[in-house]
């Protein structure tokens, strides 16, 4: 019983850690996204924003790495990912930001039922767990697999789908009625239209035309040449919408203009 406690306890630090390093890291590196699709609102916000959550789970990764008694990082972690387990229960079918936009997922029974068993694994480890510094290198496998995964990440998020910065006219930037992170994007027009050395408009799809060449999500981004053709795929997201703005430049210098329809 003991063995496998202990066994527990080394999948727990390794698993547990490298999830918390890799959701601190996907925050940190896109903040603005991840403000933009925090699920939780008002007061629950005040408590459990994301500032809080990003600076909980920081303490809880150094907590993990330091030669601190054993059943204590494993009682934190059990604790925190209890904690997710209860909120992706009550915020089941919301968008989750655990991630910011590296991975675009939607809390689940399923998502619950994964931090419950990594909550239950951590208890379990209490029973009998490794050494101090044998421990502390497991945390450390947990942070070293994060940042393979962060290294991934940012490879696959590359730009080379991006047109030619030469090529770019202008951008249309489509948005929807009914879509929230449209409206946090255009409270910052000003923001995203100073990102881009070419002029940015604002289109509300309104047509199935205008939905067409958004790419059917929105929000979306797509970059077109002089001659109003469509030069790039839509970017869809803030992040990826972000890169397609400071990719892109103009060969003139005109005066950016802001066109809403």
């Amino acid at each position: 019983m003991r063995e496998l406690a202990g066994l527990c306890a080394a999948a727990v630090l390794v698993g547990g850690v490298a999830v918390l390093a890799l959701s601190l890291a996907a925050k940190l590196t896109d903040w603005e996204t991840t403000r933009v699709i925090w699920p939780m609102t008002g007061r629950s916000r005040r408590l459990a924003g994301p500032a809080q959550v990003t600076v909980a789970e920081g303490l809880v990764v150094v907590a993990a790495l330091a030669p601190s008694p054993v059943p204590a990082r494993l009682g934190l972690l059990g604790a925190v990912f209890t904690a997710y387990t209860i909120a992706a229960l009550r915020m089941r079918g919301r968008r989750c930001a655990c991630f910011g936009s590296w991975i675009p997922t939607r809390f689940t029974t399923g998502h619950a039922a994964g931090c419950a068993v990594v909550a239950v694994a951590a208890f379990a480890g209490v029973i009998g767990p490794p050494g101090v510094w044998p421990a502390c290198g497991e945390a450390a496998a947990g942070v070293g697999v994060a940042g393979a995964a962060v290294v991934w990440f940012r490879r696959r998020s590359g730009t080379a789908d991006l047109p030619a910065p030469a090529d770019v006219d202008h951008i249309v930037i489509f948005t929807a009625e009914s879509c929230p992170y449209c409206t946090a994007l255009e409270a910052q027009r000003d923001r995203y239209e100073a990102m881009a050395d070419c002029p940015v408009r604002f289109r509300r799809a309104d047509t199935e035309e205008d939905a067409t060449a958004a790419g059917g999500a929105f929000p979306a981004a797509v970059a077109y040449d002089a001659n109003g053709i469509a030069i790039s795929e839509a970017a869809h997201g803030l992040a990826a919408i972000r890169d397609l703005l400071r990719h892109s430049t103009t060969h003139s210098s005109r005066p950016r203009s802001q066109v809403t329809t």
